[in-house]
């Protein structure tokens, strides 16, 4: 007898297996920068082809929210070459993990313990890692003149909607 099979799919189990098991695209990426002039950083990021909100930190410097989580690695080994007196940390939020990778003048040092930093780090910044927080609303651009809390107030315009008497 000799039946003929039906055409059956050939199965890869290596491309299954790696696409079960295999990395997955991150869920967020941030770049913390030791760099205390957030609005220079902003400037610097389109020169380079890094897209990113660029969050003051206060006590810390900045932290870079990345609109595409999957350049996170070519977006820190960028920004840590064009500036390589700064230290910079990538933290990548998987589905299960965060991990931590710490960057200056190109080059990859040693990893850090992401739990460790974030619980150091102040909290806007596990509030970024985490998603609690959206970068928009925090986030400085190149373009914003820098106006000082003194002369905000001075003249009355600050975020509180009080009245102040004006010095005349």
């Amino acid at each position: 007898m000799n039946e003929e099979t039906p055409d059956v799919p050939e199965f890869d189990f290596d491309a299954e297996f790696a696409k079960a098991f295999g990395p997955k695209t991150p869920v967020r990426s941030v770049i913390v920068a030791g760099i205390t002039q957030p609005r220079a950083l902003a400037a610097l990021l389109p020169a380079h082809g890094v897209q990113a909100h660029v969050v003051p930190v206060k006590g810390l410097g900045a932290a870079l929210v990345v609109h595409d989580p999957g350049t996170g690695e070519q977006d820190v080994q960028t920004l840590s070459a064009a500036v390589p007196q700064a230290e910079f940390v990538l933290l990548t939020v998987g589905e299960e993990s965060i991990e931590g990778q710490s960057w200056t003048g190109g080059t990859r040092g040693e990893d850090p313990k992401p739990g460790l930093l974030l619980s150091v780090w102040p909290d806007l910044v596990q509030h970024l890692v985490l998603g609690k927080a959206d970068p928009a609303e925090h986030a400085v651009s190149a373009e914003e003149p820098r106006k000082g809390a003194f002369w905000k107030r001075l003249r009355g315009r600050d975020d509180d909607p009080s009245p102040r008497p004006r010095l005349r």
